[in-house]
């Protein structure tokens, strides 16, 4: 009896150190700057997502069909005061009048089963044709077509989009993979080195907190190695790396050059976040940019439910903005220093609409923007229609700087038919310099007709 008992004990003492040494590792993980900073990314990425990830109803597959117009509406006080003078005003002014009078026709046709893509572009001001695009691929190659460049179809090479694709995948499977494949990578690259630990006394609701502070601090060299890590550890994963490359054949290649400067010489950002002494709770964010003599820094205290943000400039605060998330309504009512409203920024998500509402007035800035997109002719998985609109207006001193609207409606359905016939394309290596060279500066070609 005596040696069971012993037994029993000696079990349980082992049980009791293995809970302790496991229950030990855990917590040092949960302690771990990196685990702490890995967890805030998650859960803004996931309160980002809430509001901008369609319902999968509006899935049609990867055989798909979109139609749709681009239509601009577009004033400017400022411009037209400012053209009588200035050339330069003149060339926006004008820019923005045609827009308003342009017709604009896009459509995307991809069939998977025959590995087919069209995407076409059509322009026209006053009856003018002055954008006629299109591009194709077919059998692993690219085509294009510009009608001042060449009225037949550009063989420009092999491309391999459909290579990302398989039985087990599809096109919303590979943007979700992606995803959540980029946040993973951003925080694979996050060294626990680039961190430093302390205690410290923060100041939340007038009231003095003992928490500890993790403290990163980004500068040019550190912003590089953090993106090439990223970046790295992208092209390591099989799959994302297919995808990638698939997009972009010379991805195995990319790498953010040493050379090419992010931050400034004297510029860098600080990212403190303060959380609960002993359980790891994050009370605080905050995100100082110093760039010179400048100082700003951005302060949210809350979750994402609840909270307050904060703008401060050197040490004056400049706004704060009360933030409320149910997960369908986010509102944040935006406040100067003596607490006075000067606006709001408010997203509304249902089942087939969302919207986004930006208004600000300080008496000499003002902004209204609205931007909604609406589902309508629902059938689910196979046809929809969608109508997303911009409207804005921005004022200062009481001039019209810019206000308009820009509308894009879409009709999207599951049926796919290409018929573009590419058995008369030459080689893009054949085209005189002058064609190659139009090709390259469409987009400015495009500008400058505008601008006259």
């Amino acid at each position: 009896m005596k040696k069971k008992i012993i037994i029993i004990i000696l079990v349980l003492l082992f049980l009791i150190a293995g809970i302790s040494i496991y229950l030990g590792i855990y917590f040092t993980k949960l302690s771990k700057p990196t685990y702490i900073v890995g967890e805030c990314i998650d859960k803004i990425d996931a309160g980002i997502s809430n509001y901008i990830k369609k319902d999968d109803k509006y899935n049609v597959g990867d055989s798909y069909t979109i139609k749709s117009n681009l239509d601009f509406d577009l004033e400017s006080e400022d411009y037209l005061k400012k053209s009588k003078t200035d050339p330069e005003y003149l060339k926006k002014y004008n820019m923005i009048k045609n827009l308003s009078l342009t017709k604009n026709d896009i459509s995307i046709i991809q069939n998977k089963k025959a590995k087919k893509l069209l995407y076409e572009v059509h322009s026209t001001l006053d009856k003018e044709k002055i954008f006629d695009y299109k591009q194709l691929i077919e059998n692993s190659t690219k085509y294009y077509y510009l009608e001042d460049v060449q009225k037949k179809y550009v063989n420009d090479g092999t491309d391999n989009y459909f290579e990302m694709y398989d039985e087990e995948t599809d096109t919303l499977g590979n943007i979700e993979y992606l995803h959540q494949a980029f946040v993973n990578a951003l925080k694979a690259s996050l060294e626990e080195e680039y961190f430093e630990s302390s205690p410290k006394t923060i100041t939340i609701d007038n009231k003095n907190v003992n928490a500890n502070q993790i403290y990163l601090r980004i500068d040019d060299k550190l912003l590089h190695t953090i993106l090439n890590d990223t970046i790295s550890n992208l092209k390591k994963d099989e799959k994302a790396n297919k995808i990638l490359t698939s997009l972009d054949s010379d991805f195995s290649k990319y790498k953010i050059k040493n050379s090419k400067r992010l931050l400034d010489k004297q510029e860098s950002y600080t990212v403190n976040i303060y959380t609960s002494k002993y359980r790891n709770k994050v009370l605080k964010y905050e995100i100082i940019h110093l760039k010179g003599d400048e100082k700003k820094t951005y302060i949210y205290e809350g979750n994402l439910a609840h909270g307050n943000f904060y703008y401060i400039e050197d040490d004056s605060v400049i706004y704060n903005v009360e933030v409320n998330n149910d997960n369908k309504v986010l509102e944040s009512k935006i406040k100067d220093s003596t607490n006075k409203e000067l606006g709001i920024f408010k997203i509304e998500k249902n089942d087939n609409s969302v919207y986004y509402t930006f208004n600000f007035d300080d008496k000499k800035t003002k902004y209204d923007i609205i931007y909604s997109s609406k589902f309508n002719k629902v059938k689910a998985n196979k046809s929809y229609t969608n109508e997303k609109k911009l409207s804005f207006k921005h004022i200062e001193n009481k001039v019209s700087i810019m206000s308009g609207t820009i509308t894009l409606t879409s009709e999207i359905t599951n049926k796919a038919k290409i018929a573009e016939d590419t058995s008369e394309a030459v080689l893009s290596s054949t085209l005189s310099e002058e064609q190659k060279d139009k090709y390259k500066n469409k987009q400015t070609r495009l500008e400058e007709r505008l601008k006259k």
